[in-house]
């Protein structure tokens, strides 16, 4: 006799439930921090690649250019200084002049003149602003001619990238290339771990289904089969990808499609155990779904549509018949039958007897077709 699955309080079936959840996010999470370890593993440099592989006057002329172009860059912010405090100065110096000139304005106009002080302040001031003006004008030919040198620097600088560029563009294609072989090679590397385990997986999916740890299972499974497509989106080429995930969702659904048709052609006992007790309780002909009329329902009209809207026929002393035996008018099955131990009426399509507990295990047996 087949042992009786127990499913178990509410509180228990939802704390399955819930760490099964969890089982399979850790597992997911573990898998995770492994592929990020497998990540790890270095891949070609390219910076390395171009300080080995590129010319090294190029490089040195990129050095040199790039360093006399700070020197430059910094002589000018020190001259446009230098320019800016003469101007300042020379600012200064003319607004000295034109008061001592106000001033020996007013003097001539008064028949007197200036004194020996103001004589000699306007002479240095006149002075200063003669040479400030020259100094100046020393200054903007220094700063035109290092924006000149700055230029020449910043040509040479775009010469010298057009070349770098040129040189670099062989060690761009072979880095590319130990790029991709570095990534195919990480793919391998995730992909050993998670294959076997996968496979794995699927041996005890299949083992396993409906049985005790089948949750379990379940949850790990689902967990190894989401990195997998994870890393095959991360290293495939989108084309192969696409082509990879069609091919084994068809394989999926190719695998579910043939055992529900074995189920069909050859169901399982539990199967049908479950197929016979709901078209029992729904009063419908398990084998063709014609619906069952005997004792208050004999005269009974239903739907599966309208069985949940069906008010249920009362039953009284008067009303009431005995209980007999019922074949099926459609399709010729006996549907309650005598029981041999107690004489009761049965279930016909189902292993106990409801009165005297009488079991009859192939009862539940898909029926010969005649």
């Amino acid at each position: 006799m087949k042992t009786k699955k127990h499913r178990g309080s509410f509180m228990l079936r939802f704390m399955v439930f819930g760490f099964s959840i969890a089982v399979g996010v850790l597992t997911f999470w573990l898998l995770g921090y492994i592929i990020q370890d497998i990540n790890r593993v270095k891949g070609p440099d390219y910076n390395q690649m171009l300080e080995v592989g590129l010319p090294q006057t190029l490089q040195d002329e990129r050095e040199s250019l790039a360093a006399e172009l700070v020197d430059l860059k910094q002589q000018i912010e020190s001259t446009e200084q230098r320019r800016r405090l003469t101007a300042q100065t020379t600012k200064d110096s003319q607004q000295t002049i034109n008061q001592l000139l106000e001033l020996k304005r007013n003097a001539d106009q008064n028949e007197t003149s200036l004194s020996e002080d103001q004589q000699q302040a306007l002479t240095d001031s006149l002075q200063l602003f003669l040479s400030n003006q020259s100094q100046t004008q020393t200054l903007n030919s220094e700063l035109s001619n290092l924006n000149d040198e700055l230029n020449d620097v910043k040509e040479k600088q775009r010469q010298n990238a057009a070349a770098i560029t040129r040189a670099s563009r062989p060690i761009e294609d072979e880095y590319e290339e130990l790029y991709e072989q570095h990534q195919w090679k990480l793919a391998a590397y995730k992909l050993g771990m998670l294959i076997p385990l996968l496979l794995v997986c699927g041996w005890l999916f299949v083992r396993q289904a409906g049985g005790t740890y089948a949750v379990l299972v379940y949850a790990i499974s689902g967990a190894v089969a989401l990195r997998v497509l994870l890393v095959m989106h991360d290293h495939f080429p989108a084309i192969y990808f696409k082509y990879i995930l069609i091919v084994l969702s068809l394989a999926i659904a190719t695998g579910v499609l043939v055992r529900l048709l074995r189920l069909v052609a050859k169901p399982s006992r539990d199967w049908l155990l479950r197929q016979y007790s709901e078209a029992y309780a729904n009063f419908f002909c398990p084998i063709c779904d014609f619906p069952i009329q005997r004792g208050p329902l004999k005269f009974a009209v239903w739907t599966r549509r309208s069985l949940k809207k069906h008010t249920p026929v009362p039953l009284d002393g008067s009303t009431a018949t005995p209980d007999q035996p019922y074949t099926c008018p459609c399709c010729e099955t006996s549907l309650f039958q005598t029981c041999e131990k107690c004489g009761g009426v049965r279930h016909s399509l189902l292993p106990a007897c409801e009165k005297c507990g009488d079991v009859r295990e192939n009862n539940v047996e898909p029926p010969v077709s005649a």
